[in-house]
């Protein structure tokens, strides 16, 4: 294990937590495909039933850099106007690690009687473990293995949580609003006959908006941005623009505000299946380490559509 590695990784981690990323919940650079992992009013958003999964290695050249892996669906229910979500994922830095999902439900209230613009309100309920590998932070190091802040830590606990949101959609402009770890569950992962130190979720606000702008009959160009906000902590900010090309292929770039740069790209065939990809280029401290400061994301979704 490598000293300098694991110092880089917590550093950098603490770095995350100042600016509201908090790595508590999982980020992806492919937000604007996926809004309903951060906002359960988004379930069903469109339309058409899909299932699809993510896999991001970040920090990739770093080790016990940020893992994680999601597989997720979701489905709207014209007639009930009720859309559904759910996902499971694991999220692993370093020692630690998360483990869990969640199943989201949305109800829609269409505006002017029209379905391609309506109100969407959500509801979500979470479940996940929360890990330390002990092994991870004991091996080889003596003074951690006789540190009673580690050895009488729980490996792991489990907890629920709970998520609300709005979501406004149309043809053109979509946006939504939600909050996260509504009920800020404690962990309590530290416990001894002297002291006891809890952790505990902290709640996250999101706003997600974009705009499909129709520059030809073949072309939509799609700004769109993303807001997170955690108490006591900076607005984190990332946006950027997306090229759709005959809903079949896209090029996208994003910036993530003093943190990094995105390029993403993908195909849609047949109109089912979506194949995606990112890369991500972060910014000092990490860029002084090679083949340390990037991301690499993947993912496929197919739709089932007639």
């Amino acid at each position: 294990m490598k000293i300098k590695s694991i110092i880089a990784v917590l550093l950098v981690t603490a770095g995350c937590l100042s600016n509201a990323t908090a790595q508590q919940i999982f980020r992806i650079s492919q937000y604007q495909q996926h809004n309903f992992l951060y906002n359960p009013a988004a379930s069903g958003a469109d339309d058409n039933a899909s299932v699809g999964a993510l896999y991001r290695k970040q920090w990739a050249g770093i080790e016990g850099g940020p893992e994680t892996f999601v597989v997720y669906g979701d489905t709207y229910f014209e007639k009930k106007k009720v859309g559904v979500s759910a996902f499971v994922y694991n999220d692993k830095t370093g020692p630690t690690s998360r483990t869990g999902g969640q199943i989201g439900l949305s109800y829609s209230v269409y505006l002017n009687g029209k379905k391609d613009q309506r109100l969407m309100l959500g509801l979500g309920g979470s479940f996940f473990q929360y890990k330390i590998d002990k092994n991870y932070l004991t091996d080889g190091d003596p003074i951690a293995q006789n540190d009673p802040s580690i050895m009488n830590a729980a490996d792991s606990k489990i907890t629920g949580d709970a998520a609300v949101g709005v979501y406004y959609r149309s043809s053109t402009l979509n946006i939504g609003i939600s909050a996260d770890q509504l009920i800020q569950s404690g962990l309590s992962l530290y416990k001894n006959t002297n002291a006891t130190q809890d952790a505990q979720l902290y709640r996250h606000y999101f706003a997600i908006a974009s705009y499909n702008w129709q520059t030809d009959p073949d072309n939509v160009l799609i700004p769109n941005a993303m807001l997170k906000y955690l108490p006591n902590s900076p607005i984190d900010f990332e946006g950027g623009v997306k090229l759709l090309h005959k809903d079949f292929l896209w090029l996208g770039i994003n910036y993530h505000y003093q943190q990094s740069y995105s390029i993403y790209a993908g195909v849609k065939i047949a109109k089912k299946l979506e194949i995606g990809y990112a890369y991500d280029q972060f910014s000092t401290p990490l860029s002084v380490f090679s083949d340390g400061g990037d991301a690499n994301e993947i993912s496929l979704r197919y739709y089932f559509k007639k």
